[in-house]
């Protein structure tokens, strides 16, 4: 019997999963001199189309800017990447890597004198096949750009000197492909390029050169005679970082501050002193405490905003750049940061977060008064997140460690049992971004008036830990204990009862919820199991690895 088609109100919950996912998160908000310059997803039902508007203040009157889907000779055009000069002036932008156009061009946001119109395009073209982003000059008179370079591209003027790989080029604006300028780099210097900067402070150009996964860092300085990029840039080694990914932050001073491995596990952010005898990089902040760094940025002129995740909630902290001390935390409601948009000398910052009751919320946060305030809340339709609340817990495993859980429930609800409840099983520990909002379990609490719960459940990496395997029991049961102890708490404190409980999981925490289910079923009313294995003995061959260590 197909009891879904029984339910009267099933084209309703379609309905509203499917306006669920039509809403369309920001893709960026950059803050120039003269503009605040927003990119949203067109509302055409086209993922690759995007529209750039800007305004004067946050409450001003948002107009069009640039609509980024352009007509070419052949098809639409859907521009993938584009940047912002420093003072807003210009924009300049490329397809992405779908489009048939592969031409970089450049648009105005003023009348320009001598370049352009306000909105209009300048004369200026590169093509071929360019990697991105685009870096462009503190003053503006052009901006570097990756080039592919094959044997039989040396015959143009600009790609004469060469070598066949890849090539950094400067194009200064009003000029011709073929007055690009070629940036040399010491014959020492081997390898594809993998990245391009400006310092924070516009005196230095870096380059990462990746070797047959070896990668080095380079550095040389800009012409500080105003006359912007050097004929023969004097490139000089900061180091070689092996096989670890350095992202650019800032720089104070003689100090490069960069990121370490962005995202992962052992992310740290580390310091270069070009004057230190030793040369040589010095930890600056080191996850800890159960923490892992997301990301970093300067801000406020000689600041760094640090952004960590522990248990799947994101916190964000202030430091003091040079002296590392701390400055403050940024209060957020419990959830994940998505982004962060600032720049290195000013101190408003654009934070996008999700929560368990929203899946987009943009908070501004102005350094100098330290306040958090909120531009733009994401609508959906049919769904009064007013009404809601969320609660955080602590809840006690099996093992006796703690681990957090978020309830969002209806305002001002009786804790009696009778209410529908589902939990979701969020991977604290292996991912460094967890989506918080869920279309299922807001169209769960809109339609069943349910309880939507989040439990941040750690789980043992693969290979178990030692204690575990002297006491003969499988690395992931204590997986499996938490998540029953989630639903023992969920009975205990009247929220539900077993018969009405769903519990979901994906992926591992989908193998993990089964067990769960399996050994204690009086816990659970409903297992909704998304791409998990559950053959454990012979688990399909594109579990790979997921299905490996749960033999």
């Amino acid at each position: 019997m197909d009891y879904l088609k029984q339910d009267s109100r099933q084209a309703a919950y379609k309905q509203t999963l499917q306006q669920f996912q039509e809403h369309k998160e920001m893709n960026y908000i950059h803050k120039r001199p003269n503009y605040y310059f927003t990119s949203m997803p067109t509302n055409d039902g086209n993922s690759r189309s995007t529209t750039i508007y800007r305004q004067k203040t946050l409450n001003g009157q948002k107009e069009l800017f640039f609509n980024m889907l352009q007509p070419s000779s052949n098809d639409p055009t859907y521009i993938g990447n584009s940047v912002h000069s420093p003072s807003g002036k210009f924009l300049v932008y490329a397809p992405d890597s779908e489009s048939t156009d592969i031409a970089i061009r450049v648009v105005c946001a003023e009348d320009v004198e001598g370049q352009c119109k306000d909105k209009g395009h300048t004369n200026d073209v590169v093509q071929g096949s360019v990697n991105t982003p685009f870096i462009w000059t503190h003053d503006e008179r052009g901006f570097f750009y990756v080039k592919a370079v094959k044997p039989s591209d040396r015959q143009a003027s600009s790609d004469a000197g060469a070598v066949p790989g890849n090539a950094l080029y400067y194009h200064r604006l009003g000029t011709q492909q073929s007055q690009d300028q070629l940036i040399s780099l010491p014959p020492e210097a081997e390898g594809w390029i993998s990245s391009v900067d400006i310092s924070s402070d516009g005196n230095w150009l870096m380059i990462s050169l990746n070797n047959n996964g070896t990668t080095s860092l380079w550095v040389a300085p800009m012409d500080q005679n105003s006359k912007g990029v050097p004929q023969k840039p004097s490139f000089r080694k900061l180091a070689d970082t092996g096989d670890d990914n350095y992202s650019y932050i800032a720089t104070h001073g003689s100090r490069f501050y960069f990121i370490v491995n962005e995202g992962m596990s052992q992310t740290k952010v580390v310091a270069y002193d070009t004057n230190a005898p030793n040369g040589q990089f010095v930890d600056v902040f080191t996850a800890k405490d159960g923490q892992r760094i997301s990301s970093a940025y300067a801000i406020a002129r000689n600041h760094i905003l640090v952004r960590y995740l522990q248990k799947g909630v994101s916190t964000l902290t202030v430091y003091e750049m040079g002296t590392g001390k701390h400055v403050r935390d940024i209060p957020l409601p419990s959830g994940i940061v998505d982004l962060v948009w600032t720049q290195p000398d000013d101190g408003e910052v654009f934070i996008s977060h999700e929560s368990l009751l929203n899946p987009e919320t943009i908070y501004r946060y102005d350094f100098a008064s330290n306040a958090l305030s909120t531009i733009s809340e994401a609508k959906l339709p049919g769904f009064d997140v007013s009404a809601f609340e969320v609660r955080q817990v602590s809840v006690a495993g099996k093992n006796g460690a703690s681990f957090p859980m978020f309830i969002a429930a209806r305002k001002g609800i009786q804790l009696d049992g009778s209410h529908p409840a589902m939990i979701s099983v969020l991977p604290a520990s292996e991912m460094w971004y967890t989506p918080w909002f869920s279309n299922l379990g807001g169209a769960f609490m809109k339609h069943f008036r349910g309880i939507y719960v989040l439990a941040s459940i750690d789980y043992v990496s693969p290979g178990g830990s030692d204690s575990d395997k002297k006491n003969g029991q499988h690395p992931f049961q204590h997986t499996i204990d938490n998540i029953k102890s989630a639903s023992a708490y969920l009975a205990q404190h009247k929220y539900t009862k077993p018969a009405l409980l769903a519990v979901h999981g994906t992926s591992f925490e989908a193998t993990a919820v089964a067990a769960a289910v399996n050994q204690a079923p009086d816990q659970f009313g409903c297992a909704l199991i998304e791409d998990g294995t559950l053959d454990l003995l012979r688990p399909p061959r594109n579990a790979g690895l997921r299905g490996e260590v749960w033999k």
